[in-house]
């Protein structure tokens, strides 16, 4: 019997897009096929024709082309311009910019254009995870988070928060703490786990952040604990950022692929 692929549309082509496409294409190949790209940098459309992708004039052309998943990899900007329109047409959509949804309003309208189109939208875990053990966590009982990120000056520096101050490169710099929604008002390009683990946990306003600037630390380090009184949990990842996008892991666009191989499998992994 053969199995017809699915067809996955791509919204962004920059560097976590492009990571995506590229392991999709070589480790999923047989289950997934991508459609094309939405994209409005003329930059880009270079890049999306020599891999052999098509490329959308807009949402609407997208759409129409009936693709089983699309996968956002654009920024919030394009969460809050074209998810609902997704959802609408009964789309299943994957969400990078996870940030956006702090937003209670734009979430709570997402949940519900969803639900009365018979469809979801999915939250990867980024570079970040463990979103099976937090959620059981915060379901047995009344519990408590935080989430600590250390990041190298250049990775934190252009951050509204900072107000254009440069952070030092010479001394480790404790350059926040408050909470997620605080978090993510502040430093938007940096903090899409702090959004993602609380909505996993113990909510946007409960969970607290602290984020660290170290200078020469190659990674991006996220240490994520939360505990009720009968469980507690401790998850750090240390990854990589993006050579092109240093604000950005580039295990962003590999927990997509993640994901989309955990939805087509007989066998789902929570």
């Amino acid at each position: 019997m053969i199995m017809t692929k699915k067809k996955v549309a791509l919204i962004g082509y920059g560097a976590l897009g492009r990571i995506f496409s590229i392991a999709l294409t070589e480790k999923l190949s047989e289950t997934y096929i991508i459609s094309g790209v939405l994209e409005q940098n003329p930059e880009c459309f270079e890049a999306i024709n020599n891999n052999g992708f098509g490329l959308y004039r807009d949402i609407d052309e997208l759409i129409l082309d009936k693709p089983d998943y699309v996968v956002e990899m654009a920024g919030g900007g394009a969460i809050r311009a074209l998810a609902k329109k997704v959802l609408s047409s009964g789309i299943k959509l994957v969400v990078a910019s996870i940030g956006a949804l702090a937003d209670d309003e734009l979430r709570k309208d997402l949940i519900r254009t969803a639900s009365e189109h018979d469809t979801k939208f999915y939250l990867i875990s980024g570079a970040i995870g463990g979103f099976d053990v937090l959620q059981t966590i915060k379901l047995m009982g009344e519990s408590k988070g935080i989430i600590e990120n250390f990041k190298a000056p250049v990775s934190l520096n252009g951050a509204p928060y900072l107000n254009g101050e440069l952070l030092s490169e010479e001394k480790v710099t404790d350059v926040f703490s408050g909470n997620a929604r605080e978090a993510i008002a502040g430093f938007p390009n940096n903090v899409n786990v702090a959004i993602s683990s609380a909505l996993a946990s113990v909510g946007i306003d409960e969970m607290k952040v602290n984020i660290q600037s170290v200078p020469g630390l190659e990674d991006n380090i996220h240490k994520v604990t939360v505990s009720n009184p009968l469980v507690k949990a401790v998850i750090e990842i240390s990854s990589s950022p993006d050579k092109n996008n240093p604000k950005s892991s580039t295990m962003t666009a590999w927990s997509a692929v993640a994901l989309l191989k955990n939805l087509a499998s007989p066998m789902e992994l929570f």
